[in-house]
């Protein structure tokens, strides 16, 4: 039996290596950093943004999102968030409102963490930012992305995974 050792591969000049559906080809991270308060009832970007510049169009990002939603403000306190790709909402909007009922008055505060998972196909090579935006979802109401136990700061990953 023979045994084939080599420290590494690499592609020739002006190639790229073409790697398997599913592998792994890069994977970028970054805590969420200072806190951001809203009372817009329009969603707003947070400074929760990461970018990441595949190396094939035809690969899939894997995005990884965790933060906590802080709300305050209305006895029935609403908050709004969504994940963009660009200026392109690709998870939540409309469809992601958290609800929380019979809080009394804008001294009450309600933490709720919030874990957004995606996987996008942004079909190109340029450099590609993912963002999460909030928004208070009634006038008065107020929302906050914050981290995690209001002491250590979510965390984003985006994944290049081979298509």
């Amino acid at each position: 039996m023979s045994t084939l050792e080599v420290k590494a591969i690499q592609a020739p000049t002006g190639y790229d290596l073409q790697m398997p559906a599913g592998a792994i080809i890069q994977v970028v991270s970054a805590d969420i950093g200072a806190l951001l308060t809203t009372t817009s009832t329009s969603f707003v970007d947070t400074n929760a943004s990461l970018a990441i510049t595949p190396k094939f169009a035809s690969s899939k990002i894997i995005c990884n999102f965790n933060f906590i939603l802080a709300m305050w403000g209305q006895s029935r306190v609403r908050a709004g968030y969504q994940l963009v790709r660009g200026s392109t909402v690709i998870s939540g909007g409309a469809g992601e409102v958290i609800q929380v009922r019979d809080v009394s008055g804008s001294s009450q505060e309600v933490t709720l963490p919030v874990s957004l998972n995606k996987i996008d196909s942004p079909s190109t090579t340029s450099a590609t930012t993912y963002k999460i935006q909030i928004k208070a979802t009634e006038s008065g109401g107020s929302v906050q992305l914050i981290g995690q136990d209001n002491t250590r700061p979510g965390h984003m990953i985006l994944m290049e995974v081979a298509g």
